[in-house]
């Protein structure tokens, strides 16, 4: 057999392959299974505000595949179920635009899987996507159910219900939710943050002493022998673990999971003698994490409330790999940048209560940089800062300055 031949034979031979597999999505009708509902809607996190109830449930990546019938999560979508209950006389209105600025229509989802069924079957998905969703209209003493299609979210989903009155008489209602998703363990969850420290270890302080004491945390993290510098740690934020998930989660950081292995514990950087506590990501652009959070809790408490430590890393043109591996990944040597960055992110997403600048970190020229055992290279203007993380949501116009050191004669503050 010549090669020619040999060609044309594989040649017809694949065509025919591809014929029998649109053939058979051709002939592919649409399925799907309401049990999983049933669980979605038990455990719900109920809220009442105003003149509404709001119920919110989030399915898992493998309830959701059965609820809808096709996987969601290969496209990015996370559908979001909610109940609204209008106990008013008025009509009402929800925005699901509060939960997600991009949603997605429910034709739309139909659209992107219509390849994997029949004409029919993409007919009756396009059918069972729009019934399900949620309308947007909720007329007085009445109650409505259904599902936004948002952007998957890794971990704890964090959105916003806003529902309004069509007339103007009455006053309109802003819900934030946080909602834990089956499947997923964040790494933060792991961790027994009870027994990190003793009772001898733990000290409980008022500002002047925390002052203080946050001059005497190391000024940088280290390698896992303890023997190699890493990157200066130049924030601190005073706040209960709850609050300060739920600050990070509004400031659109994501929780993260990953394996505790010997490839990761030999890359990470070591703070009090352990790797950090949580790691939470901030996507860049569509489809890279470029920013990075690793969070200690420290042995400190100001007045009954928990200090962590924080390092914030920014990668220059190449993403984070899975489990912060560090290796081959070029981090932006202005780390003054990630802790500024950060007060803004903090403050604009409306979680800042008050901050305090210290001038206790590691002072590195930007002409005579200094390399971390990853070999990336780093400067530090020495400027750490210290956050207090509101509970609840606060205005911009409310945040304030405690202070400590003055930050006038620093270049770019």
């Amino acid at each position: 057999m010549s090669l020619i031949q040999f060609l044309l034979i594989r040649t017809i031979a694949i065509g025919s392959l591809l014929l029998l597999l649109l053939s058979a999505c051709s002939l592919t009708p649409y399925k799907y299974d309401e049990a999983p509902s049933l669980s979605v809607i038990d455990r719900a996190v109920i809220q009442q505000q105003g003149h509404f109830t709001v119920r919110a449930s989030v399915p898992g990546i493998e309830e959701a595949k059965a609820i809808f019938g096709i996987p969601l999560e290969k496209r990015g979508i996370q559908p979001v179920w909610l109940e609204i209950t209008n106990h008013g006389s008025a009509r009402a209105r929800v925005a699901p635009y509060s939960l997600d600025d991009e949603y997605f229509p429910p034709h739309e989802v139909a659209y992107m899987y219509r390849k994997q069924f029949s004409r029919e079957g993409w007919l009756d998905m396009e059918k069972r996507f729009y019934e399900m969703s949620l309308p947007r209209q909720i007329a007085g003493g009445a109650t409505v159910s259904g599902y936004v299609f948002t952007h998957l979210q890794p971990g704890t989903k964090a959105f916003n219900v806003d529902i309004f009155y069509v007339s103007d008489e009455l006053t309109d209602e802003h819900f934030t939710f946080f909602v834990e998703v089956p499947g997923f363990t964040p790494d933060h969850a792991e961790i027994d943050f009870q027994s990190l420290y003793s009772a001898e270890e733990i000290r409980d302080v008022y500002e002047a002493e925390l002052r203080s004491l946050v001059e005497a945390i190391p000024c940088c993290t280290t390698n896992r022998a303890g023997d190699g510098q890493g990157r200066p740690v130049n924030l601190f934020m005073v706040a209960s673990g709850k609050d300060l998930l739920q600050a990070l989660l509004r400031a659109e950081w994501m929780e993260t999971s990953y394996e505790r292995n010997e490839e990761y514990l030999s890359a990470t950087g070591y703070l009090y003698g352990r790797p950090a506590d949580a790691v939470f990501r901030k996507r860049r652009g569509k489809s890279s994490d470029r920013n990075e959070m690793s969070l200690w809790l420290t042995p400190l408490l100001h007045e009954g409330t928990p200090v962590w430590a924080a390092q914030v890393r920014h990668a220059i043109g190449r993403f984070f790999a899975i489990g912060e591996k560090f290796l081959g990944v070029q981090l932006d040597p202005d780390v003054n940048e990630g802790r500024n960055y950060f007060l803004q992110n903090i403050w604009y997403s409306q979680s800042l209560e008050s901050y305090a600048w210290s001038v206790s970190g590691i002072v590195v020229p930007q002409e005579r940089p200094l390399t971390d055992f990853g070999g990336n290279e780093f400067f530090s203007d020495g400027l750490r800062m210290v956050l207090w993380i509101a509970g609840d949501t606060i205005s911009l116009q409310n945040a304030t300055n405690r202070r400590w050191d003055s930050v006038d004669e620093v270049p770019n503050q």
